[in-house]
């Protein structure tokens, strides 16, 4: 809803965002959790922006479950590449799936869509991002580069663990203009 009604997200409104997302992610990841569908709808905002994630239905520790139909769980658009072709997950396919999130807010769309789960699972696997600066020129060359390294297709080339990304994060919101940064912090 806050992507559909108030449109993309300033930069520092989205990091913002998914910085307290990202220490919900090292909280379960310090219990040895994997929530494993971290998406917009299992984020509520608070009218002061504060973000809690929600729906730990189907996280895990270590292997993705499949249903019995054979299915891997999660929603196609937020699943890392491991997670789609089924092997063993990691808080780093939550952080993919978390960079998933930066890429919406700050676009207004998911990196793969497609008609079926297979389609967008397929490209989640072989297809590279639309650069997020091609949709939204706010996003500056430092937040693009933490966008595109969250959602790496290989688990280590992506940040180490929510505090790495963190850190990327605080560092692209110290490069973004200073209208950037303060746009919609009022």
């Amino acid at each position: 809803d806050v992507v559909r009604n108030a449109g993309v997200r300033a930069p520092e409104r989205a990091i913002a965002m998914v910085e307290q997302m990202l220490r919900a992610a090292r909280f379960a990841d310090k219990r040895g959790i994997v929530h494993r569908d971290l998406k917009t709808q299992n984020v509520l905002v608070d009218a002061e922006d504060r973000a809690k994630v929600t729906d730990f239905g189907i996280a895990r520790a270590g292997a993705s479950e499949m249903t019995q139909t054979g299915s891997i769980m999660g929603t196609a658009q937020y699943l890392s590449p491991e997670q789609a072709q089924g092997h063993q997950v990691s808080e780093r396919s939550d952080l993919y799936a978390i960079g998933v999130v930066l890429y919406e807010l700050l676009t207004g769309h998911v990196p793969f869509d497609g008609e079926s789960a297979v389609a967008v699972a397929l490209q989640q696997v072989n297809a590279e991002p639309v650069p997020p600066s091609h949709l939204n020129p706010a996003v500056t060359p430092e937040l693009e580069r933490v966008v595109l390294h969250a959602l790496s297709k290989d688990p280590a080339d992506r940040p180490a663990d929510a505090d790495a990304f963190l850190a990327e994060l605080e560092e692209a919101r110290a490069a973004l203009p200073v209208s950037a940064a303060t746009a919609g912090t009022e």
